[in-house]
């Protein structure tokens, strides 16, 4: 049995990805021959010697030329173990390796000295046994670097790399560079069956997507299982650090199921101190597919970006989860960002009739990565000019059905799974970036939503006038659900931020689906360079909106009449309400003197139920769903709470009213919200929702230029919605009644002891209750009852009292 020798300062940071290397190690041949390498010398395989390693002018001893010359020339999987401290290369680049071996390095150092290092091929000698070359190849704790090229180049399938330095010295705290990329993976044979039936059968057995970091290590295994037919990679607990290119290079279609876990990716052996790779730290690229990086990488400290995904069309999704992508592994107080962004994607799925992705997913970002502390920043000061565009997470070229679920985005964690309060590790640029279609942030369940918060720009960037379909749910964003309290944590200027970018979804209906903004340092959510025909039909439902620009200019819900200020009622034409705004309702207080809230009554909350009067005056006909929400201040910026109470559905007539409002004087309607909210604040938001076509109107206005889109697709359909909401009513205050208790009789009684009851409406107060008892109609002596939650009908409050005599 083979053995391996893993420094210490590695040991438990390898043993995360056993389970990988054990399912892959379990097909593992019988080996031929066993060649032990005894010298530091660099001589060839003496070409009299046949049937053992022998090196040239030095037969009894096993150079590591020798021993892979060797293992080419004879038939069979074989075994190379170094026993020497170090290997020089100095007659020119190693051979390349074109027949399956196991080379176990023991820790020794590979010096390159400026040669090519470790080659391997999928193609060899067929009458040996070696028709796949080098496939199916391992190699365990080696220390390469000073290569000329790649540390390791290895084009085919089956190989595993576990436990090796490469571009770093044995100590793994100096860099060694190699000139190209740490490790590159490619392959020369393309799979024999990738027709849509096959991948739809191969995606049938795909592991569910898991939904925190808990279930990571259970899904790599059950993916490297489904996909066994492809021969999966698996490159495992090394360091990849120092070199003059990318650390990890995954190329070519031919090459699918690469796992990379478990690795240091621009750091020394510690995680805790930047050794750069020179490009990315994973590039992903060539329309490879299935590959899993993750779980438990330290991505950090490189030249360009952590993770580069270049895959083009997949016929498969990769995958990427549990890494920390900008921090230091356990260290806090150290800044090892990568100098651009955490990750990078332009991909998309293959919608070709012959290799259609069944799955209709190109990418999935997460769960459980951190991406914090990346050090590219936009070029722009003024936040409102975007371009030049890095951030945690950039989404750009032609990607599409990429899904970015349950990471944390700005936010550290220090140890490695326990979140951190702080601002000092936010990305220098935005947290999220989408400058492409049919993409989504969040997901409608409570795990698949993102924490996006302490970034040094905007949380999330949707921009580009061809930008379309974005979704965007479920998030928070400018705070954690770890410190749900804490509102210091904001992105430092909008928490959503929509540039001439359409048909985009933020939040829903679905539990979970609806995004929390909050203290974000100027607008929660901004919608800036409407136009014709771009920048308009953006679904805002249910999001808590609350909390942000306290210390500075910015609202809530920020549209662009006028940008940064609060915006009331107002005339919507000429203004092209549909690309630029949408005129909000007005809550009635009751003591307006004109208008058509003249001679309305006072909101109130009465017995468990809010009512309150509202006008509404816009456009028509037109279909609108008002939402409701309570907060805990007289102003959404001041606010530290939102509930959303419900929503009402109204149509308009043509002059912009409320259709038969006649009831209510003044076009005024009446909104029955079954909650008690006394002591409270009321504010909403009006949303038009009127189904639209794409048939002009032949009238030369914007309605010829409405293009709808479907879902997260990009596709553009027959008729859609406009779905433009308004920036946010006044703020109304809903009196607090008195609650109303009535007592009901004692139950439970015996000759000493009794219960107390007494049934208590709250009426939207916090409500406490005590009962008076005694021995005669004299009382004095009170006990506390059971508190009494705030409710919608009343409660029984029952009080036991206890040894009377």
């Amino acid at each position: 049995m083979l053995t391996s020798t893993t420094p210490v300062v590695r040991s438990n940071w390898r043993s995360r990805a056993g389970l990988l290397l054990g399912l892959l190690l379990a097909a593992t041949p019988a080996f031929a021959d066993i060649f032990a390498v005894d010298v530091s010398s660099d001589g060839a395989q003496d070409p009299a010697t046949t049937d053992h390693c022998a090196e040239q002018g030095n037969v009894s001893h096993c150079s590591l030329r020798a021993a892979i010359l060797i293992s080419n020339q004879r038939a069979g999987t074989h075994v190379i173990n170094i026993g020497v401290p170090t290997v020089t290369v100095v007659n020119g680049s190693l051979p390349t390796v074109m027949a399956p071996v196991t080379i176990n390095g023991n820790h020794a150092t590979i010096n390159g000295n400026n040669h090519g290092c470790f080659s391997l091929t999928d193609s060899g000698t067929a009458a040996l046994g070696h028709a796949d070359g080098a496939s199916g190849s391992k190699l365990f704790n080696l220390v390469i670097g000073n290569c000329s090229g790649d540390g390791i180049s290895a084009n085919g399938h089956n190989y595993i790399f576990d436990g090796n330095f490469i571009g770093v010295d044995a100590t793994g705290l100096i860099a060694m560079p190699n000139s190209g990329h740490g490790i590159s993976v490619s392959a020369s044979n393309a799979y024999p069956d990738m027709s849509s039936s096959f991948l739809f059968n191969l995606y049938s057995s795909f592991p569910v997507q898991p939904v925190d970091a808990s279930e990571i290590n259970a899904f790599a295994g059950d993916l490297a299982t489904a996909l066994a037919s492809l021969e999966p990679v698996l490159i495992q607990s090394n360091v990849i650090s120092g070199n003059t290119q990318n650390g990890i290079e995954i190329f070519s279609q031919n090459i699918a199921a690469v796992t990379v876990t478990a690795n240091m990716i621009g750091t020394d052996a510690t995680g805790n101190l930047a050794i750069p790779n020179g490009g990315d730290g994973v590039h992903l690229v060539g329309n490879s597919f299935g590959n899993l990086i993750g779980p438990a990488n330290v991505i950090s400290g490189n030249g360009a970006n952590g993770i580069r995904i270049d895959a083009g069309s997949v016929i498969l999704p990769n995958f990427i989860m549990g890494n920390r992508i900008g921090l230091s592994a356990s260290l806090p107080g150290v800044h090892i960002g990568n100098t651009l962004s955490g990750i990078v994607t332009d991909t998309r799925p293959d919608t070709s009739a012959g290799s259609l992705n069944p799955s209709d997913i190109s990418l999935v970002i997460g769960p459980a990565n951190v991406i914090a502390d990346n050090q590219g920043a936009n070029n722009n000061g003024f936040p409102d000019t975007l371009g030049n565009d890095n951030g945690g997470v950039l989404i750009t070229g032609t990607s599409n059905r990429v899904k970015v679920i349950g990471n944390t985005i700005g936010l550290a964690e220090f140890p490695a799974g326990v979140p951190l309060a702080s601002f000092d590790y936010g990305n220098a640029g935005d947290g999220v970036i989408v400058t492409a279609s049919g993409n989504s942030i969040g997901g409608g369940s409570s795990a698949a939503g993102n924490t996006i918060a302490a970034n040094a720009r905007h949380g999330i960037v949707v921009r580009g006038s061809a930008t379309t379909s974005t979704d965007i749910v479920g998030n928070s964003i400018g705070v954690s659900t770890s410190f749900s309290s804490d509102l210091t944590l904001g992105n430092k200027v909008d928490g959503i931020h929509v540039d001439n970018a359409s048909a985009n979804t933020i939040g829903g209906v679905g539990n979970g689906t609806a995004n929390t903004i909050v203290a974000n340092g100027r607008n929660g959510i901004a919608l800036r360079n409407g136009g014709v025909p771009n920048g308009w039909s953006q679904l805002f439902q249910r999001n808590r909106v609350f909390g942000n620009a306290k210390n500075g200019t910015g609202i809530d819900i920020d549209l662009e009449h006028p940008v940064n200020v609060a915006d009331g009622p107002h005339d919507e034409f000429p203004a092209n309400y549909a690309n630029l705004d949408q005129a909000p309702m007005q809550i009635c207080l009751g003591s307006e003197v004109s208008g058509p809230c003249n001679e309305s009554t006072t909101p109130s909350g009465n017995g468990g139920v809010t009512s309150l009067q509202w006008v509404l005056e816009t456009h028509g006909p037109a279909a609108f769903r008002l939402e409701f929400f309570a907060i805990d201040a007289a102003s959404t910026r001041t606010a530290t709470t939102m509930t959303f109470l419900g929503e009402q559905l109204v149509a308009t007539d043509a002059s912009g009213k409320p259709v038969n409002s006649a009831v209510c004087s003044g076009g005024r309607r009446v909104a029955t919200l079954p909650v008690a909210t006394g002591g409270q604040w009321i504010v909403a938001t009006a949303t038009d929702i009127t189904p639209l076509t794409d048939t002009p109107a032949g009238d030369g206005s914007w309605l010829d230029l409405l293009k709808c889109f479907k879902d997260s697709s990009g596709v553009v359909l027959v008729s859609c919605n406009v779905n433009n909401i308004s920036e946010y009513s006044n703020v109304a205050a809903i009196p607090a009644s008195a609650p109303s208790v009535i007592t009901d009789p004692a139950t439970a009684v015996t000759g000493t002891d009794a219960v107390l009851n007494g049934t208590v409406s709250a009426s939207g107060a916090a409500t406490a209750v005590a009962f008076e008892y005694g021995a005669t109609t004299s009382y004095g002596a009170t006990i506390a009852a059971v508190e009494s939650p705030l409710a919608a009908s009343a409660v029984n409050a029952p009080s036991p009292l206890r040894s009377l005599l």
